[in-house]
């Protein structure tokens, strides 16, 4: 049913049950845990997506702890480790030109990134 609202899982607030991101805390898929490549529905418990095949975690470039797919900063030294297309919430390459899931153009959101 469209407009139908649900509690955002990380912060518990009302958001569309389409929402890519959460409006009120700016997470990515305030749903339910996906694959922050391809999307796919995950287990937060798996090393790897099923479904792409690629790792869930990744060691944060700066001081090597391990980021999750449900957060796009390291925990321990706050630097960002990925970025995501502000359309479609998938992982984009750092100065990527656009979007290679939705086609998005990426241009304006680097300006907003500080790049």
């Amino acid at each position: 049913m469209p407009g139908y609202k649900k509690p955002c899982r990380f912060c518990g607030k009302l958001v569309d049950d389409t929402s890519v991101v959460c409006p009120f805390c700016t997470r990515a898929h305030p749903m339910q845990p996906v694959c922050p490549y391809c999307v796919a529905p995950i287990d937060l418990s798996w090393v790897v997506c099923n479904s792409c095949g690629k790792p869930l975690t990744i060691a944060c470039p700066k001081c090597g702890s391990p980021v999750g797919p449900d957060t796009d900063v390291c925990d321990k030294c706050h630097s960002r480790v990925r970025y995501r297309c502000p359309t479609c919430a998938a992982v984009v390459a750092p100065d990527a030109k656009k979007c290679e899931r939705c086609g998005a153009k990426l241009k304006d959101f680097w300006k907003t990134q500080g790049r």
